[in-house]
């Protein structure tokens, strides 16, 4: 195991928050009469920047986009107190640690929001940068992964995440990647993506370290 540097994304990888992302999704369609979505039809409809998502879901030409996001926002905070981290993830972080691997997120996620939710899981202590984005609008964390490994001296990196995206990710870096399946995206489309797909954060585990 010789990276240096571990990428991680946090919303469906170290955040186990798919039911809450779904739960709030599905309280704005109940709200607008609406059926709402089963878990396999999100992850079919779900994508990087997030406004594709809402284009499949809503009808974004009568309805105010912000507003969309502000109402999914407000919902999935409510929700997100029925979740916990992935199983596994306190393990795998410290195991990093305790290799000397420097570890960051990197999220589109608001950058306020994420680093109080990193707080409240009680693991703030094992990155080194928190990155998320200055907005709600959940699009490519491509140029603020590069610039952390920009600045910082060479060395062997790998991104873990749950979206194809995580994997766009790691090819404009040049980085590893392993995709989680359990998370916000469809398998068919993260195995697409080429990247090494892992069903927990034990398989994880097992595929960098070796066992």
């Amino acid at each position: 195991m010789d990276y240096k540097y571990i990428i991680w994304d946090w919303n469906g990888t170290l955040l186990d928050d798919v039911s809450a992302s779904l739960a709030s999704v599905n309280d704005m369609l109940d709200a607008r009469n609406m059926m709402p979505l089963d878990l396999g039809r999100y992850r079919d409809c779900i994508g990087v920047p997030i406004e594709k998502f809402y284009r499949r879901v809503f009808d974004l030409e009568k309805e105010d986009y912000r507003e969309i996001l502000r109402q999914y926002n407000e919902g999935y905070l409510y929700h997100l107190k029925n979740c916990t981290l992935a199983k596994g993830s306190e393990s795998l972080l410290k195991r990093f640690a305790a290799s000397g691997c420097r570890q960051v997120i990197v999220s589109s996620s608001n950058n306020e929001q994420l680093i109080a939710n990193v707080e409240k899981y009680g693991v703030m202590e094992y990155f080194d940068e928190i990155l998320g984005a200055k907005d709600y609008l959940a699009t490519s964390k491509i140029d603020r992964a590069r610039n952390y490994l920009g600045s910082h001296e060479p060395g062997r990196a790998l991104v873990i995440g749950d979206l194809e995206h995580d994997a766009e990710v790691a090819k404009e870096l040049g980085t590893d990647c392993i995709l989680l399946s359990s998370g916000h995206e469809k398998l068919s489309r993260l195995l697409r993506s080429g990247a090494a797909v892992c069903e927990s954060m034990y398989e994880i585990e097992k595929t960098v370290f070796g066992e």
